[in-house]
């Protein structure tokens, strides 16, 4: 049985969603910064960041008028799942290394999803697209590596940079396929997201935690994770939800390769880590290839079985 398609007319709304991309951007690249500054340990900070956001964007679908139900919380289970433990990753990362190395894993999604975008979504990226693509990772490569010296990590930082990008792909694909298929509300999905993710980072937090670990909690890291619940999860999450249904997964992939620019750049004042002209390169590369690959026409695309 093959799934009627209910994605958006595109052509509705020009070049809006690019526009919403920007936004996504930019608070989704000052999350690992922000992040970073939190100093309650992962298995604390992760849920804590959802138990602050859950409230408010339950609170915003049920003053629509529609609020969270069963049927919505089956249908955003497992990319949920899969964005909380993403979360657990980027917290204890960045406790492993600096903002630079969560970003390497950031920068290998594109490709990734260039290799699983025809097999899931049935969208045939032009050899123009692949190639700006590559171009991007390239200078995405630039940006991360270029910091030299600053770039520090364990080898348990770098395994967990890579288990983050492939929980944060997981749940990628996942609310992109909700959304180019059917008619799904940007708004309750991300409400079941925050709540599946919030209950599967306090599995191992009520396990592998004490009640010494949660009076670790200051008022800088609440504020903090306020922060990045207001800004990199409710604007950032609903924003990139709605796009979805507008932009491709390898094309919207791509513009976020802008995001490593966003991290390394405030990752200089806000943590001392120092941009090189090395990786001042590799940020007019990216935006070369965003610009380019903006300008290519829709790949074609079929709505999957």
């Amino acid at each position: 049985m093959t799934a009627v398609s209910q994605r958006p007319d595109a052509s509705a709304v020009g070049r809006l969603p690019y526009a919403a991309l920007a936004v996504v951007v930019f608070v989704w690249g000052a999350g690992p910064v922000w992040a970073k500054l939190v100093t309650a340990p992962p298995l604390v900070a992760a849920p804590m960041r959802f138990l602050i956001s859950a409230p408010l964007i339950l609170a915003a679908t049920a003053l629509r008028g529609r609020p969270l139900g069963w049927p919505m919380l089956k249908r955003t289970a497992l990319a949920g799942m899969a964005f909380g433990i993403n979360m657990i990753f980027v917290f204890a990362t960045l406790q492993e290394s600096t903002v630079a190395v969560l970003t390497v894993g950031i920068a290998l999604q594109p490709a990734l999803l260039l290799v699983i975008v025809g097999p899931v979504f049935n969208e045939r990226p032009t050899r123009n697209h692949v190639l700006w693509t590559l171009a991007g990772v390239a200078g995405a490569a630039l940006v991360i590596l270029g910091a030299g010296a600053e770039l520090r990590s364990s080898v348990l930082g770098v395994v967990l940079a890579f288990m983050a990008m492939v929980m944060f792909s997981g749940y990628f694909v996942l609310t992109r396929l909700a959304r180019s298929t059917t008619d799904v509300d940007p708004l309750e999905w991300i409400a079941g997201i925050t709540v599946w993710a919030c209950l599967i980072t306090l599995v191992p937090a009520l396990i592998g935690t004490g009640t010494q670990d949660w009076a670790t909690i200051d008022r800088v890291d609440l504020w903090w994770l306020t922060v990045m619940s207001l800004t990199t999860g409710f604007l950032g999450h609903v924003l990139m939800s709605w796009v979805h249904g507008y932009v491709e997964a390898a094309r919207s992939s791509l513009f976020l390769l802008l995001m490593n620019a966003v991290a390394v750049g405030l990752a200089w004042p806000v943590h001392d880590e120092p941009i090189t002209p090395t990786q001042g390169l590799g940020g007019v590369i990216v935006l070369v290839a965003v610009a380019a690959v903006i300008r290519l026409p829709a790949a074609a695309a079929s709505v999957p079985d």
